[in-house]
């Protein structure tokens, strides 16, 4: 019976045994198993339940324009999350939930869902809060001890200090990065690296030791250098509104200058654009153009047309819309006959109006259908006349024409860093035949994009050198070290000095002289200029006519030593002339009567110019008599007297306004005399006038002149006045000063 018993204690004992050492095996193995075997996998998977990562946002790159004026920078914002795996019971995610609803303007439901995600310790309520709407989140969080539940993490917002200004040159931020522009083709550059800061919690959520955190640095994104330079993309903008509203455009008006040596763009804009910091916002004038269209504004036409004018809005026209240059492009058409030497620069041509062309069965005419008569050649491309460019066209011949529009570019995409670029539409080599030939040698039937057409005008300027345009100058880390830098890239030569010399020689005396283009003149300075009107073929009414058209005038200054060339294109000019020489010319003139002396150009005034200039009245308030006489004498100025006393107490005009030097005449008032107890005018009508009519009309009646526009107004038939500042009839003190803007309405293109 013992022997029995201890028998069975004994197997009891070993199976026990075997039990506890199988038992401990796989306890071992499966330790085993998971420290060393997959001693990674559980430990991140460890570290996912206890570390807590917070995103450090890096600071996007500014964009600056070539003298470091800020365009583009950020702005501090926060991001207000909630934590729901910290958040008690649903009363207080009902608390929570209800006043950040009130407090960020979010709805109440989106944070509520939000909170009921048990699990989750990161749940966005909104994105880019501002200072003020933070701050009231801060309080909040304090007076209520909510600070493991809500939180807010400092980010940085786009912001655009000029709000429109360069818009389809800088582009804006989308969810992804860089939208459009130098924001999109540099965003490589701009976008820093994010950092991360990883904190550790144990089971009862409190922070664990030091040790167990850790912090990666964010990288800042570099800082990219345009060559746009503010102050004449504000000039730029400032004439193509204006354009955009004499002209009463239907398809907006775009504008360009370049640096024709380097290529490098100073200004590119267009008219309506958008505000950069709010892009998802039509502006005031594409939202009237959508008003007045009466859709309903819960429409799904409504929504569409509001896409698609806010994508116009968005894409940059000077580098992605194409049309028909016109007569700009008679400049090209020159230079390949003048570079070939099939022009004798004396020979004659003659233009009856029209002329007959091969295998074509209409004539095609001149603008002026009556005809330009005989003249030398020089004469015709100032006048922009068709026939003789055909009759050129054909001795230069369609495969070296060819040669030529391919080496000026027009076959191929510039190269800009801009994206979008648009590719000409135009014939082939072999499709080139003497019809297509002879229109393409004054700008129809092919269409080019303003970029394209600027950049083939400005190697005429720059002395024959085809050159990539550019918006990059140099990209800058923090330090300001330069990370990459643009070098001037001249593809090839397309004409020699000689010939680009004297094309411009020839354009600068049509502006100067009686050509097409001389609303573009600036006095003292030396402009060479062409307009050019197209029609846009591919839009026809109901009687399959084509009736709208292209106005557009390009000019390049100082011309004795070209710096920078301008292009003016007005898309569908509505009001009472379509020409470019109207509805472009006259603001490339005033554009540059600003940007040349802005950059550092002098001008130079010949006799006959200095009749026509302008001189600067100075703020006499508080001077002594005699010495105010004397200055006025050294400013060619005629002066009157009204009261007596030996202090000047007030004047006409104001200080700091220009008047016309042979005619100005300032009214000082001495003692207790005031302009309102002067002798007062009445304002004549002037509109039509001539300018040297108008100047005697106003200065016989006792106003001071200001003329803007054509300053060389005796030239051709003559300037007439198509404005005034003050209305007819109104009534004045002596002396006032009344501005006359002057137009060559003759012109055509």
């Amino acid at each position: 019976m013992k022997g029995k018993l201890n028998r069975f204690i004994k197997r009891r004992s070993t199976a026990l045994l075997l039990f506890f050492i199988v038992f401990w095996g796989i306890l071992v193995g499966r330790l085993f198993w998971m420290q060393v075997i997959h001693h990674k996998e559980y430990q991140r998977s460890v570290s996912d339940n206890v570390q807590r990562t917070s995103t450090v946002s890096a600071e996007r790159g500014e964009i600056l324009d070539r003298n470091s004026v800020v365009l583009a920078t950020n702005i501090s914002v926060w991001r207000v999350f909630i934590s729901p795996v910290d958040i008690v019971d649903n009363e207080q995610a009902v608390f929570i939930c209800r006043n950040l609803s009130e407090l960020l303007s979010v709805d109440y439901d989106t944070i509520y869902n939000r909170a009921l995600r048990e699990n989750r310790a990161d749940e966005t309520v909104k994105r880019n809060v501002e200072k003020e709407d933070a701050d009231r989140v801060r309080a909040f969080i304090e007076e209520n001890e909510l600070s493991k539940q809500i939180h807010l993490e400092a980010t940085t917002k786009r912001y655009y200090p000029y709000d429109s200004l360069a818009a389809n040159v800088l582009g804006f931020m989308g969810t992804d990065g860089g939208s459009y522009g130098v924001e999109l083709q540099y965003d490589k550059y701009l976008t820093g690296t994010p950092g991360r800061y990883i904190t550790a919690k144990n089971g009862l959520g409190m922070d664990m030791p030091f040790k167990y955190e850790s912090y990666i640095n964010a990288q800042d994104g570099y800082d990219v250098v345009t060559t746009i330079d503010m102050r004449i993309q504000q000039l730029l903008e400032k004439q193509i509104k204006q354009s955009y509203e004499d002209a009463s455009s239907g398809g907006g008006v775009t504008g360009i200058v370049m640096d024709v040596k380097t290529g490098g763009i100073l200004a590119m804009a267009q008219y309506p654009t958008y505000d950069l910091n709010a892009p998802g916002k039509l502006s005031e004038v594409y939202q009237a153009k959508l008003n007045e269209l009466g859709l309903p504004t819960d429409s799904e036409d409504y929504s569409a047309k509001y896409n698609e004018l806010l994508f116009s809005s968005w894409n940059n026209k000077a580098v992605s819309w194409l049309y028909e240059p016109g007569s700009t492009f008679k400049i090209i058409t020159a230079s390949m006959a003048i570079e070939e030497q099939l022009i004798d620069p004396l020979e004659q041509f003659t233009c009856r109006g029209y002329i007959k062309v091969e295998g074509y069965s209409q004539p095609i005419h001149c603008h002026k259908r009556t005809g330009h008569g005989t003249r030398v050649f020089s004469e015709m491309l100032q006048q922009s006349c068709n026939p003789t460019l055909v009759t050129v066209s054909h001795r230069i011949g369609s495969d070296r024409f060819y040669d030529y529009f391919t080496s000026y570019g027009y076959t191929s995409k510039t190269g800009i860093d801009l994206r979008g670029e648009a590719s000409g539409i135009f014939a082939s080599r072999s499709g080139l035949k003497h019809v297509e030939l002879s229109v393409y040698s004054f700008g129809q039937t092919f269409k080019t994009s303003p970029i394209q057409q600027l950049t083939a005008i400005a190697s005429v300027a720059n002395g024959g050198n085809l050159v990539t345009p550019h918006v990059l100058d140099k990209v800058l880390d923090s330090e300001g070290n330069i990370v990459e830098s643009y070098e001037t890239n001249v593809k090839r030569q397309v004409i020699s000095k000689e010939t680009a010399d004297y094309i411009t020689n020839i354009l600068e005396e049509g502006v100067s002289g009686n050509g097409g283009a001389k609303n573009a003149y600036v006095l003292g300075y030396k402009v060479a200029a062409k307009t050019g009107t197209s029609q846009k073929r591919d839009i026809l009414n109901e009687e399959g006519e084509s009736y709208l058209y292209v106005g557009s005038c390009v000019a390049y200054a100082p011309a004795d030593d070209p710096q920078i060339a301008v292009l003016i294109v007005c898309d569908e000019p509505l009001g009472n002339n379509i020409y470019g020489s109207v509805v472009a010319a006259p603001y490339i003139s005033e554009l540059l009567e600003e940007v040349l002396p802005y950059m550092g150009i002098e001008s130079n005034l010949d006799e006959e110019e200095e009749k026509r200039a302008h001189v600067q009245v100075w703020d006499y308030t508080g001077w002594d008599v005699e010495k105010a006489i004397l200055n006025v004498r050294n400013q060619q100025l005629e002066y009157e007297f009204v009261g007596s006393g030996p202090t000047i107490v007030s004047q006409i005009p104001s200080g700091g306004s220009s008047v016309l030097m042979t005619t100005g005449k300032i009214i000082f008032f001495l003692g207790s005399a005031t302009p309102e107890q002067s002798a007062q005018i009445k304002v004549p009508n002037v509109i039509g006038m001539t300018a040297s009519v108008a100047n005697r009309t106003l200065t016989n009646a006792g106003f001071n002149i200001k003329v803007d526009g054509a300053l060389n107004y005796d030239q051709g038939v003559g300037a007439v006045v198509v404005n005034q500042s003050l209305q007819a009839d109104t009534i004045v003190p002596k002396g006032t000063l009344i501005t006359i803007q002057l137009r060559h309405t003759d012109g055509t293109d």
